[in-house]
């Protein structure tokens, strides 16, 4: 073979080597860009999903904020949250279930609340009681045997959780104001009588609008706790209005006095001047209501009755060193006067109360700590009827009142 044939031969086969790799390089770089693509394509797809799953969440997110923005400020009686912690929530399960005998579709929890209840109306309702007697024994029964949960000592495990609700109520008797409203109106339900828990325009405190014969009452049974006063017992718009504030755009008017417990055990007298002798023998008596009526109140005896009214009160006050005598008028219908006082009685403070065994734990730790020290003072412990206090002077314990 010629020597130019060769030449042509070898650049020919450098030319098709040279091809082969640029094949393989555009193939490799063609496979390169295609898988980045690929990625790419996949990574967008998954942005585009996150993007959407977000846009859908922030989406429910505005529906809720919309809806709880329209729901701000619409009153309702269930599912209101009181002093930013307690919940009023509805019971009808309950006193449906106590009505009709079916149990069937209540949790543990309920039916727990369902047996508490119903043993405490076996207790204090009789045969023959009348709705208005009914209810008056419901509110003494949560007025003197249940006590206030203030809630302050948070931290520690308490029954304050179930505070706001029958369940707890009943069984640790322990109530805020909701809990005492939901109990009562529980209790109402069971008795086949119409009530409802009303709330004030704040959101901070609670108590019922109950209904008998056809006219409507307030009720509030934690103000009137352990003094079973009857202050709020059964009170009409303008009386409550008093000391409550609420919607009354929202809430059913209530304009009874039949049942208001004042009326049902007023003493009628023949003139304001018999006022001062009234007063004083029910203060001598210790009564915490007491009230009284008049035939008739010319205009002109108006200034004196409002001025003796006035000043029994601030006597009785001032001798008696253990109550706070108060007061209200109520017009009732035909110009007749109602006059309500009613006593809230101050309990000496009978000090820390503890159990025996508790006390005796408490006091060995703080002598073991401050005996050096002056420690004299008293620890109770026991009921307050029958407590026991540890005399730190004497080391002793020995029963208070004997």
């Amino acid at each position: 073979m010629k020597k130019s044939s060769k030449a042509i031969v070898a650049v020919a086969s450098v030319l098709l080597l040279l091809a082969s790799f640029a094949g393989a390089a555009v193939s490799a770089f063609a496979y390169v860009n295609t898988t980045k693509l690929n990625k790419a394509i996949e990574q967008n797809a998954a942005d585009l999903k996150q993007t959407g799953e977000e846009l859908t969440r922030i989406g429910k997110t505005v529906d809720e904020i919309k809806e709880a923005g329209e729901a701000e400020g619409k009153t309702q009686e269930n599912d209101v949250c009181i002093a930013g912690e307690y919940y009023i929530r509805e019971t009808t399960a309950i006193s449906d279930a106590y009505k009709t005998g079916d149990t069937s579709k209540l949790d543990d929890r309920q039916k727990e609340t369902l047996k508490m209840a119903s043993d405490i109306l076996d207790e204090i309702i009789e045969d023959g009681m009348d709705p208005y007697e009914c209810e008056k024994a419901v509110y003494t029964w949560l007025t003197t045997k249940l006590k206030n949960d203030t809630g302050i000592l948070t931290v520690i495990p308490t029954s304050q959780k179930d505070s706001d609700n029958p369940y707890g109520v009943l069984k640790y008797r322990s109530a805020v104001c909701v809990g005492y409203a939901t109990t009562f109106r529980l209790f109402m339900h069971m008795l086949d009588i119409e009530c409802m828990v009303v709330h004030n325009t704040e959101c901070y405190h609670s108590w019922d609008l109950v209904t008998l014969d056809g006219e409507r009452y307030h009720v509030d049974c934690y103000f009137d706790s352990d003094q079973n006063s009857y202050r709020h017992f059964n009170l009409n718009d303008d009386l409550m209005g008093q000391d409550h504030n609420w919607d009354r755009s929202f809430f059913p008017k209530a304009t009874g006095i039949k049942y208001n417990y004042a009326m049902q055990n007023a003493v009628e007298l023949d003139d304001i001047y018999a006022i001062p002798a009234f007063v004083r023998g029910k203060a001598d008596a210790e009564e915490s209501c007491f009230s009284c009526t008049f035939k008739d109140l010319p205009a002109e005896d108006e200034a004196a009755a409002i001025y003796i009214v006035n000043r029994v009160t601030e006597i009785v006050n001032m001798n008696y060193a253990d109550r706070d005598l108060q007061n209200y008028w109520a017009e009732i219908k035909d110009g007749r006067f109602l006059l309500c006082f009613f006593c809230d009685f101050y309990q000496e403070d009978p000090g820390t109360v503890l159990d025996e065994e508790h006390a005796e734990k408490v006091h060995d730790s703080i002598e073991d700590a401050f005996g050096d020290m002056d420690t004299n003072g008293e620890l109770v412990y026991g009921d307050q009827s029958g407590a026991y206090a540890y005399d730190w002077a004497a080391g002793t314990a020995g029963r208070i009142g004997g």
